[in-house]
């Protein structure tokens, strides 16, 4: 079994208790910071994207973490609109509470010349790694399930 408890701001006692409960010789308790993508917030963030942008998501997801703007609009497809749903769903999420104000856009833009170059999330190395946690979130997309 696995529960999963989110306490925000808890009071004294709360934590005191939780704390206590975590103690227990068999609980195994594991915390996931406000700044970090799990599978189930990856999986929630790509259900509200609109449907271009999630195509996009899964494209980049697939080509291992990035992918070039031109083969993001191959086949005549435009980005325009498409990429801004990124921080805009990810702002509406926050500002109803499905998500930690600390949790950063999966995706970062590359911009040379005033032309969009390249998506990408950020790489292995860095705090914000989020391709393991989004390829886990999006397998049965992935796959085919």
């Amino acid at each position: 079994m696995k529960i999963t408890i989110t306490v925000e701001n808890p009071t004294p006692e709360a934590l005191k208790n939780l704390l206590a409960l975590a103690a227990m010789p068999t609980a195994v308790v594991t915390a996931v910071p406000d700044d970090r993508w799990t599978p189930e917030r990856a999986r929630s963030y790509y259900d509200r994207l609109p449907p271009r942008a999630q195509q996009i998501l899964l494209q980049i997801v697939e080509g291992e973490g990035e992918c070039a703007a031109e083969e993001l609009k191959a086949n005549g497809r435009s980005l325009r609109g498409s990429t801004g749903a990124f921080r805009r769903v990810l702002t509406e999420g926050k500002r109803t509470g499905l998500w930690p104000d600390a949790l950063p856009v999966p995706l970062v833009s590359h911009i040379v010349g005033g032309q969009l170059k390249k998506l990408e999330m950020p790489g292995p190395g860095t705090e914000q790694y989020a391709l393991p946690v989004f390829e886990e979130g999006l397998r049965d997309l992935r796959t085919g399930g």
